[in-house]
C-alpha cells in the first residue's frame, strides 16, 4: 500500500512536468487589443474674456465715401454646447468706443449678440471650427458732444478656437458687419480673444 501511495505522489507531481513536452501544440500568439482612442474633450459650458481687434470701416456721405482703420477691444462672455461632432453657442459682448471718430460721428460704446455653430477637429476635438452671425447696437455722439444717436446692424464671420488643456480658450476670428444708420457704415476686420470656461 505504502508502495502505491509513493507511486501515485511521484506520478501526480511528475504529470504537470510532461505537460509542455514535445508533443504539446505550441500555444498560440497572444494577440493585443488595441489602444481605446483618447476621449474627446467636453465644450460644454459657460466662459469669459476678453477680445482685442482691428479693422477697417466705409461709410458714404453726400459726395462720395469715406473709410477709417483702427482697433478696439471687448470684453465677452457665452455658453458653449457641445453635441459630440458639434458645437453650437451664443456669445454677448460689449466695448468702449474710446471716442473714436467715424466720419462727424464719435463712438461711445458698442455691444453685439451672436449665435457661432460648427464642427470641432483636431487632438481630441480641442480646435472648433465655426461661423457666426448676429446683431450689434452701436451708440454714437456728434464730434465734439451733442446728438446722441444710435445705430443697429449686423455682424458675420467666420473663426477658430482651441481649447486647452487649463481650460484657457484661444480665438481668432475674420468678421464683417454693417450698422443701419442714415451714413451705412460697413466694417471688416480681425479679432483675437482669449476665454476661460467656467
Amino acid at each position: 500500500m505504502k508502495k502505491l501511495i509513493a507511486i501515485a505522489l511521484v506520478t501526480g507531481f511528475a504529470a504537470p512536468a510532461f505537460a509542455g513536452g514535445a508533443d504539446e501544440p505550441a500555444p498560440e500568439p497572444e494577440v493585443m487589443a488595441p489602444a481605446p482612442a483618447p476621449a474627446s474633450v467636453d465644450w460644454t459650458g459657460f466662459y469669459g474674456g476678453a477680445t482685442l481687434g482691428f479693422g477697417r470701416a466705409r461709410w458714404d456721405t453726400p459726395t462720395g465715401s469715406n473709410n477709417t482703420t483702427g482697433g478696439g477691444a471687448a470684453l465677452h462672455g457665452g455658453y458653449n454646447a457641445d453635441m459630440g461632432n458639434w458645437i453650437a453657442g451664443g456669445e454677448v459682448s460689449i466695448a468702449p468706443g474710446f471716442d473714436q471718430n467715424v466720419g462727424t460721428r464719435e463712438i461711445n460704446w458698442g455691444a453685439a449678440a451672436r449665435l457661432r455653430a460648427g464642427p470641432k477637429f483636431g487632438d481630441q476635438g480641442r480646435y472648433w471650427g465655426f461661423g457666426t452671425l448676429g446683431l450689434t447696437h452701436v451708440s454714437h455722439d456728434a464730434v465734439g458732444g451733442g446728438n446722441s444717436q444710435s445705430d443697429n446692424g449686423w455682424v458675420a464671420g467666420v473663426g477658430v478656437s482651441h481649447l486647452m488643456e487649463n481650460n484657457m480658450i484661444l480665438t481668432g476670428e475674420i468678421l464683417h458687419g454693417r450698422s443701419n444708420g442714415a451714413a451705412g457704415v460697413d466694417g471688416t476686420g480681425v479679432a483675437f480673444g482669449a476665454s476661460f470656461r467656467f
